[in-house]
């Protein structure tokens, strides 16, 4: 797709997906515009970039001829600014279309499951280009490090981050594709575990034939029986026969050190500076794909050890007053048991205090009881109202904070509801006792008020 056009214009812009797609496009040399009514702070950094952009749509701004038209999947067919691309020949392609087209010619590398995804792309970017490799990417999230979330790199190589919701991986053609995990979370796509294996088996049903795929060791049989028979199947994990995997392990106060085994090679010792002893196996994986490609694999564990880390991941923030913020994106009970286990490793003597912003309303009631569990573990826990997506007025019906409230009390835990997301800042000040950590969790809107929080600390 990259070759066939210079002109490209993408609605829906200011999203995860859509704006690293524009800074990749606009990276290789492309003339690309685009429009988004809901993402101003975005749509402000792309303009400084370069990039050309509106808030609202202006269907009369279209210029150029026989381009593309990239839409987010919030955006229907009938936009008007589609459609004035379509008047100009532009073909018009959904995000995951054009993600697709891209990863076809490129030697894509491809990271997929349930947790970690954002974290693993950035960092096999980061081992790649410690071994001086330049690499096209496409991530979920902002890495001030790597440029932010979108890059046009000079090799033909391509990191992207592969998401299960929707089916999207599907569309892509991978050399090297990774599934660090599977559990379930988007139900809207997925009732049953059964499809949601099935479609972690397509998805490396479309690894090229010559490619590698690595998987985490707990995978199930069925979703890699999926492989052609060509494709080479590395596992990673703690077992002794897994093909990639961490030896002589260190923890200190919740940051690892570990000697990497790669195909039985002992590599160089590398010392991470994520928190959390699970970032070990992300890191693993960023290492056995950069090794797919051919990177040096002790620069490439360079990479590992010199990399920061991706905004709201274990983001950590300290107040005037000396209180400490954690800003984590963790949205689902195993992502917050993960969350609370490393801030309890890296602050021992600690109370903790978790805000948290359940996202849908689906996600809330199926895993309730998993949410209170992992939850009561904190000291307190604040549950703001739910994020609703996609969802109907049926769905959201069915649960509310309060219920997510009275599970975590019913399991010995001490929560109250904090009402709206922009009054969490307030609650906290309420709750907060004796100086303790707070984590601020979730998926929806609870990043744009960790600065009011914080001022609080």
């Amino acid at each position: 797709m990259i070759h066939d056009s210079d002109r490209y214009h993408l609605v829906g812009i200011g999203g995860a997906g859509m704006s690293a797609l524009a800074r990749l496009l606009h990276g290789a040399g492309k003339d690309v515009t685009g429009s988004d009514a809901a993402a101003p702070q975005v749509l402000v950094k792309l303009a400084e970039e370069g990039v050309r952009c509106w808030s609202s749509p202006r269907p009369e701004q279209i210029t150029g001829t026989n381009g593309y038209v990239v839409r987010s999947a919030a955006v229907p067919l009938d936009d008007p600014e589609v459609r004035a691309c379509e008047l100009r020949g532009f073909t018009c392609l959904l995000y995951a279309e054009a993600v697709g087209r891209l990863s076809e010619g490129r030697r894509t590398l491809a990271i997929a499951g349930t947790h970690g995804k954002t974290t693993t792309t950035a960092w096999t970017v980061a081992a790649l280009r410690a071994a001086g490799l330049d690499p096209s990417h496409l991530i979920g999230g902002d890495v001030p490090e790597l440029g932010g979330n979108g890059h046009g790199g000079a090799d033909d190589l391509l990191v992207v981050e592969a998401c299960e919701f929707n089916r999207s991986f599907h569309q892509l053609r991978p050399f090297g594709a990774a599934i660090l995990n599977v559990d379930h979370d988007h139900f809207d796509c997925y009732p049953s575990a059964v499809e949601l294996h099935e479609a972690f088996g397509g998805y490396l049903a479309r690894v090229r034939p010559g490619g590698t795929a690595l998987v985490e060791e707990d995978v199930p049989d069925s979703v890699v029986r999926a492989l052609s028979s060509d494709v080479t199947v590395l596992r990673v994990g703690n077992g002794l026969f897994a093909e990639v995997r961490a030896a002589e392990v260190r923890d200190d106060l919740g940051r690892y050190s570990f000697v990497p085994m790669l195909r039985g090679r002992r590599l160089p010792r590398v010392q991470l500076q994520l928190h959390g002893r699970f970032q070990m196996q992300n890191a693993l994986f960023a290492l056995g794909l950069a090794s797919v490609v051919g990177a040096d694999p002790e620069l490439a564990c360079r990479g590992l050890g010199q990399f920061g880390g991706v905004q709201r991941r274990f983001e950590m923030r300290r107040g005037a007053a000396g209180g400490v913020l954690i800003n984590d994106y963790a949205h689902h009970p195993a992502e917050i048991r993960a969350v609370l286990r490393a801030a309890r490793r890296r602050f021992p003597t600690q109370r903790i205090l978790v805000a948290f912003e359940p996202h849908q309303h689906q996600r809330t009631l199926r895993l309730l009881e998993q949410f209170a569990e992992a939850l009561s573990e904190a000291d307190q826990s604040i549950v703001s109202d739910i994020y609703g997506a996609r969802e109907s007025a049926e769905v959201r019906s069915k649960v509310s904070a309060g219920d997510l409230v009275e599970a975590i009390r019913a399991r010995g835990g001490h929560a109250v509801r904090g009402g709206t997301v922009h009054d969490l800042a307030a609650r906290v000040s309420d709750h907060r006792r004796g100086g303790e950590l707070v984590l601020l969790l979730g998926a929806g809107d609870i990043g744009s008020v960790v600065d009011d929080v914080l001022a609080g600390l």
